[in-house]
């Protein structure tokens, strides 16, 4: 017999927060309430109350997981959740409960959530039993409106015939030189050259949001929205609108319909404006090319980009792909191509620019290797070593997608011998597992490249290193976002210097992906020799 983890109906809920309301306007009436102050305090003692509500029987197998500490019946616990989010600190507070332990469980409106922080747990969880952890229909439900059935929001067949199709994409022989960047950075190199000019303090994490998402369109699609030339892009502004929601839905679970979204529907048509004429652009090409072809020249042009590749397939069920399927396919690619490599290029100018030695370091392997003037090709990146390091050191710190959350279909036992109850929510995090002294040493919060040097990148064990998630699921564009990085990186170097603004710390946050609550302030210069 399992163990059962008690759930609150959602209409239970609504049932008594209406109740609570209509008591609330009966004590403000005789003047004996606070509207706000009370409220608040009603509503927060019942959203974790009823997160309380479970079996208290042991588990059939296992240990039982430590339970999160708390007072007050977690509201002590809830409060600073709230304050860290507000605050910007969320992730430094999820990192401080691996303090109390590295497996932890907690009650969440009626869910058990539970919290792996071990290598040995995160790769049970991707690996050694990927079919028992899926995402699970809170994920699928957030994310619906925003990515549809695309990969990123995908299980079962479905996710495994878009993998299997756009594998042969991501091949390292589809982009083994700089050509594909070219425009875009001689664009980002006219933004600079601007600015310096000017005097002014570039947003970095604005500027490389915008080349990477055109650099990812012009990759995936063949038709770059030129988001470079638009500083406050309509498209990028929803793009974030939208992952932000989405973030705040997915923390919520079963009561979603409480995060306030009121321009959504608009910021998904804003997108969909852009997308959408591509796609059946797309259509109306691949059909003219099929028309027009001569006998054996019909599968030319088949892989030009991951689009036409996909109107040149089927779907899990033998189905030619048709607009909205294609549409949410490229949002998905979209959002893992782009923001991978924002959050890397972001991060890496804010480390080299906090640590001129170690730019000076790269920039004198880059000049060996490649040279001060010549675009790298495929063989320059791979002897750049230490611009890999470089990648790797900040790839640890800041990963790009700090947190993930499955659901555990059936119970489960852990390899450190915790039971995971059928239905939890489980939650890694290689931002915390990737920090922990535990198994990097008292310097694991210091950015160290030399940690991935030849001797000391020896004591990495596996899984304390994941920043592209692991398993089944690994990040297809894992080897894209190196090379696109390296290659810009080297480019940018070759010319440029710049430092970090005074004063100015960047506030690491997750909606889907990092970024920087703050935006990036650095100020470039010409790089004089």
């Amino acid at each position: 017999m399992s163990a059962q983890v008690s759930s609150v109906s959602p209409s239970l809920v609504t049932n008594v927060v209406t109740l609570l309301r209509q008591r609330q306007k009966a004590l403000i009436k005789r003047g004996k309430a606070n509207p706000a102050m009370s409220m608040l305090a009603l509503t927060a003692i019942l959203y974790f109350w009823l997160g309380r509500m479970r079996s208290k029987k042991a588990p059939p197998r296992g240990m039982a997981i430590p339970h999160l500490k708390s007072r007050l019946f977690m509201l002590d616990v809830g409060y600073s959740y709230v304050k860290a989010r507000a605050d910007g600190d969320e992730l430094k507070w999820v990192q401080g409960l691996s303090k109390q332990g590295l497996t932890l469980t907690t009650e969440f409106i009626g869910h058990c959530l539970i919290l792996a922080f071990e290598p040995s747990s995160v790769q049970h969880i991707l690996v050694k039993n990927f079919e028992n952890y899926p995402k699970g229909p809170a994920f699928h439900k957030a994310f619906f409106p925003f990515m549809g059935t695309g990969i990123f929001n995908a299980d079962g067949a479905a996710w495994k015939n878009q993998r299997a199709l756009a594998r042969p994409h991501f091949q390292v022989t589809e982009y083994k030189g700089a050509a594909h960047i070219e425009t875009q950075i001689n664009q980002v190199f006219g933004i600079l050259d601007k600015s310096i000019a000017a005097g002014e303090v570039i947003d970095a994490q604005d500027l490389w949001s915008r080349y990477t998402i055109d650099t990812a369109t012009g990759f995936l699609f063949g038709d770059c929205i030129n988001a470079l030339d638009v500083p406050q892009s309509k498209f990028v502004s929803a793009f974030n609108y939208t992952q932000k929601v989405c973030g705040w839905k997915i923390r919520l679970c079963d009561y979603q319909s409480l995060v306030p979204a009121k321009e959504f529907p608009q910021k998904v048509k804003d997108m969909d404006e852009v997308l959408m004429p591509i796609v059946d652009a797309a259509i109306a090409k691949e059909i003219k090319r099929h028309s027009e072809a001569r006998e054996g020249e019909e599968n030319e042009h088949k892989n030009d980009n991951l689009l036409v590749h996909f109107l040149n397939s089927v779907d899990e069920h033998g189905q030619p792909f048709d607009r909205v399927y294609l549409r949410d396919m490229l949002m998905n690619f979209l959002l893992a191509g782009r923001d991978t490599s924002t959050n890397l290029l972001t991060f890496m100018c804010y480390n080299l620019g906090k640590h001129p030695e170690v730019m000076d370091r790269v920039r004198q392997e880059i000049f060996s290797v490649v040279g001060k003037d010549r675009k790298p090709d495929h063989e320059d990146i791979k002897k750049l070593k230490f611009l890999k390091q470089v990648i790797n050191e900040t790839l640890r710190l800041y990963p790009a997608v700090p947190f993930n959350i499955k659901t555990c279909l059936e119970d489960d036992v852990l390899p450190n011998g915790y039971f995971i109850p059928k239905g939890s929510l489980v939650v890694h995090s290689s931002y915390v597992t990737h920090r922990m002294k535990e198994y990097w040493g008292e310097d694991a919060e210091e950015f160290d490249p030399d940690r991935w040097g030849p001797e000391r990148v020896k004591v990495v064990r596996p899984f304390m290193f994941f920043p592209f998630h692991a398993g089944p699921r690994i990040c297809l564009g894992q080897n894209f976002a190196y090379n696109q990085v390296m290659n810009t990186m080297t480019r940018l170097l070759q010319k440029y210097t710049w430092t970090v603004v005074e004063g100015f710390e960047p506030k690491p946050e997750s909606d889907i992906t990092m970024y920087s609550r703050n935006g990036m302030q650095i100020i470039f210069d010409k790089y004089e020799a």
